[in-house]
C-alpha cells in the first residue's frame, strides 16, 4: 500500500495551498494505474476541480458541480467528472490521505441527482457542441472596450485577444505560462501545452503581446507571483490558475454586457471560431488558417465554415 500520511477530516477546512504538492503526487500515482485515454481525461477533470475549489470539503464539492450545471455542462459530462473525482478520492481514502470520500456521501448523491436533472433540461450544453458562432470585428472591439485597465479588465482583455488572434482553445489558454512567451528570430511566439493539433507553437500577434505585457505588470503590482498567465482574482482563487469553467463564464458575461446577439449561446470556443473566420475574411488562405489553428486535417478547418458565407472581396491585411 502507498504510504501517505493521514490528515484532518473532510468536514474541516483543509487548505489546498499546504497540500497541493502531496495531492498532485498522489494524482500522478493514481493515473498511472489507468489506461492512457482514461488517465488523460481523469487527470484533467481532477486538476480542474482542484483549481476551482478552495478547500477539500463536501460543501466545496457540491458548489463546484452546481457551478458546472449553471455553465451548461451536460449530464454525461457531469457524470464523467463525478466518476473521476469519486475514484480519485476513494484512492486517497484507501491510502490514508483523507478520512472520507465526499463524492460517495448521501448528501452528495441527492445533490448530484438534481444537478443532472437540471442539466438535462438546460438549453446550454457545452458537450453537445451547439452550432458555432463567430463574432463580427466590431463586436470583438465592443467586448474589449468593456475590459478597462483594472487587473481584472487586463486579464479579461487578454482572454479575448488570445482567442480571436491566437485561436487558442480553453484548455490551452488556462495552461499558458509566462515562460511560454518566446523571442525568436522571426518574432515572438507562444508555446502551446498539450495542443490537440500537430504543432506546439503559434505566432504571437503584437497586439496580444502588448496586452500580456500590461497584464504581467499588473500582476507584479498586485503581488501575484503565479507562473500562469490567467489566474483567479477572487479571495478564494487569488493567484491560482484560472479554470476552464471560470474562463467560459468571463466570456459569457462580456458577451452579454456588450449586447451581442444570442449572447447566451456565446462560449470561449467561439473566440477560436471567430479567429478562423476573421483570418479568412482578411485574406488568409485556408491552409494558413489550418496551420494557425493547429489542425491535423484541413477538413477540420473547413467544418468551422460550413454554415458561413465568406465575402468574395476580402481585405489585404489579415487582421487589424
Amino acid at each position: 500500500m502507498i504510504q501517505i500520511k493521514v490528515v484532518k477530516a473532510m468536514t474541516e477546512l483543509i487548505t489546498l495551498d499546504t497540500r497541493k504538492a502531496e495531492i498532485l503526487k498522489a494524482l500522478n500515482i493514481f493515473v498511472s494505474l489507468l489506461k492512457a485515454n482514461t488517465a488523460r481525461a481523469y487527470q484533467k477533470d481532477v486538476e480542474e476541480f482542484l483549481a476551482g475549489v478552495k478547500d477539500l470539503t463536501l460543501k466545496e464539492a457540491m458548489a463546484y458541480f452546481q457551478q458546472l450545471q449553471s455553465e451548461g455542462y451536460s449530464a454525461s459530462t457531469i457524470d464523467r467528472k463525478k466518476a473521476a473525482l469519486s475514484k480519485f478520492f476513494q484512492f486517497l481514502y484507501e491510502n490514508g490521505q483523507t478520512s472520507s470520500n465526499p463524492f460517495t456521501t448521501e448528501t452528495f448523491r441527492m445533490m448530484i441527482k438534481k444537478v443532472r436533472q437540471d442539466a438535462d433540461r438546460s438549453e446550454a450544453n457545452l458537450s453537445n457542441k451547439p452550432e458555432a458562432h463567430h463574432l463580427k470585428w466590431d463586436e470583438v472591439e465592443r467586448m474589449l472596450s468593456l475590459c478597462g485597465s483594472s487587473l481584472e479588465g487586463l486579464r479579461n482583455r487578454s482572454i479575448i485577444l488570445l482567442g480571436v488572434y491566437e485561436g487558442l482553445r480553453r484548455s490551452e489558454m488556462v495552461n499558458l505560462k509566462w515562460s511560454d512567451i518566446r523571442e525568436e528570430v522571426n518574432g515572438r511566439s507562444l508555446m502551446i501545452r498539450a495542443a490537440k493539433g500537430g504543432t506546439d507553437r503559434v505566432d504571437l500577434h503584437k497586439r496580444v503581446y502588448e496586452a500580456l505585457e500590461d497584464l504581467q505588470k499588473a500582476h507584479q503590482n498586485a503581488g501575484i507571483e503565479s507562473e500562469y498567465i490567467l489566474v483567479g482574482l477572487s479571495n478564494r482563487s487569488q493567484g491560482k490558475k484560472l479554470s476552464e469553467v471560470s474562463l467560459n463564464r468571463i466570456v459569457k458575461v462580456l458577451a452579454k454586457a456588450a449586447g451581442l446577439k444570442k449572447n447566451e449561446e456565446i462560449t470561449a470556443h467561439d473566440l477560436r471560431h471567430t479567429c478562423a473566420v476573421q483570418l479568412l475574411l482578411h485574406g488568409a488562405s485556408i491552409e494558413r488558417v489550418s496551420s494557425h489553428l493547429r489542425h491535423k486535417n484541413i477538413q477540420t478547418t473547413m467544418t468551422y465554415l460550413k454554415t458561413l458565407e465568406i465575402h468574395e472581396n476580402s481585405a489585404v491585411a489579415f487582421l487589424p
